[in-house]
């Protein structure tokens, strides 16, 4: 239930902040268009922190909003999203894989649906259902859904830090940075190089396409282009 929940309110944000300000509620979101070169690094930036202040400040209602204002390690028989505890089959690499794949699986989902027009209008519903079937998919019994955000563990942690449970808010944090960044990077490249359209393609110029030329949508063309640079006629 609480996957159906993220990913229905995901939907929901992304239908109705989208086009007022992009839908950039998560940091590996903004560092992958940032990585597709559709956000610069003084725009990621400003997100970023952006993202980071609504984050402590959701947190801090949260524990404000709570009865005791106390961390609660369960809630309904699950463990929360941030609560850290290790199976004894798991390690530290197992959990950064398992915030790394369903990353990887939702940073190209946004950026395939989103930066290609004829799927634009899909995007908030399979961004929402790709969240909904990752967290179902990584679901532990032990810590919960993945995250595919660094701040769904950070900001609550800023927020209940101080407490006698200081220790486990924050151990093996990094994980859930190194995970989904991972995850954001692998994804961004395979978009440039697979299905990316334009000039945000990233293109391997192969000794026999060296010297033929390419219109402005970065495809190659059998045109031959004049002096003024103006494609021409087609090549015999």
């Amino acid at each position: 239930m609480n996957a159906v929940i993220y990913g229905f309110t995901m939907m929901f944000l992304i239908i109705t902040f989208g086009e007022m300000s992009g839908g950039y509620f998560n940091p590996v979101i903004t560092l992958g268009y940032t990585l597709a070169r559709v956000l610069s690094i003084p725009q990621a930036v400003c997100y970023f922190f952006a993202q980071i202040i609504g984050g402590i400040v959701g947190a801090a209602l949260v524990r404000a909003s709570s009865p005791d204002r106390k961390y609660i390690p369960e809630f309904n028989g699950y463990h929360s999203l941030w609560f850290y505890r290790m199976d004894e089959m798991e390690t530290q690499m197992t959990i950064m894989l398992s915030e790394a794949i369903p990353t990887f699986i939702l940073v190209l989902t946004v950026l395939i649906t989103t930066l290609d027009r004829k799927k634009r209008w899909l995007s908030p519903l399979a961004i929402g259902f790709s969240i909904i079937v990752c967290s179902y998919t990584s679901f532990t019994k032990w810590r919960g859904s993945t995250s595919m955000n660094p701040l769904l563990r950070f900001c609550p942690a800023v927020a209940f830090s101080g407490r006698d449970d200081g220790e486990t808010l924050w151990k093996i944090h990094y994980v859930y940075w190194i995970g989904p960044i991972v995850g954001t990077l692998v994804a961004s490249l395979l978009y440039r190089f697979v299905f990316a359209l334009g000039s945000k393609r990233i293109r391997i110029h192969r000794p026999c396409c060296q010297n033929q030329p390419y219109n402005s949508e970065g495809n190659y063309t059998n045109k031959i282009p004049d002096e003024f640079g103006n494609i021409g006629k087609n090549l015999p």
